[in-house]
């Protein structure tokens, strides 16, 4: 049998059993907050609910994938962001970008790299650190890289 002790404070009474049932809705609408901060970067589904992998090239923040890269007009300029799902500082700058999408350069593009997937990737760019960002050619050359831009002001002050 469960003991029913009386909480009291501030004129509230309460069974300790309930303050146990609060504090476990209170946890698990934390954790369903937490998953839906963690889910796509770019917040896109398709039909099924699951994050899509990739835009179309002509996107100023999309999905990377080599042809997004490669499609990429001649006077673009492609910046890579690799970005991890479970890092704090990532979601900070994918959410100022998508705040501030229309202030993109039309010939910028900004492609968001999955940082724990793509292992040949942050090889090829030497990549050590989720929220990496690398300015790239068409053809996949190194322009450019840098970490920790926490705006897209400071991302775009920074693109070659």
């Amino acid at each position: 049998m469960i003991e029913q002790l009386t909480v009291a404070g501030e004129g509230v009474a309460m069974k300790m059993p309930a303050a146990a049932l609060v504090f476990a809705g209170v946890v698990v609408a934390g954790a369903v907050f937490v998953a839906q901060s963690l889910s796509d970067p770019l917040g896109r589904t398709d039909g099924a609910g699951q994050s899509s992998s990739s835009l179309a090239a002509t996107s100023a923040y999309g999905g990377y994938s080599p042809e997004a890269v490669s499609s990429a007009s001649d006077g673009d300029r492609v910046v890579l962001f690799f970005h991890a799902q479970w890092c704090a500082t990532c979601k900070l700058l994918s959410d100022d970008i998508s705040a501030n999408i229309d202030r993109i350069p039309h010939d910028v593009r900004i492609l968001v790299v999955d940082f724990d997937s793509q292992t040949a990737l942050k090889k090829r760019y030497g990549v050590t650190l989720q929220h990496t960002l690398v300015q790239v050619t068409r053809d996949g050359g190194l322009v450019a890289k840098w970490n920790l831009s926490r705006t897209l002001d400071d991302v775009i002050s920074r693109i070659s």
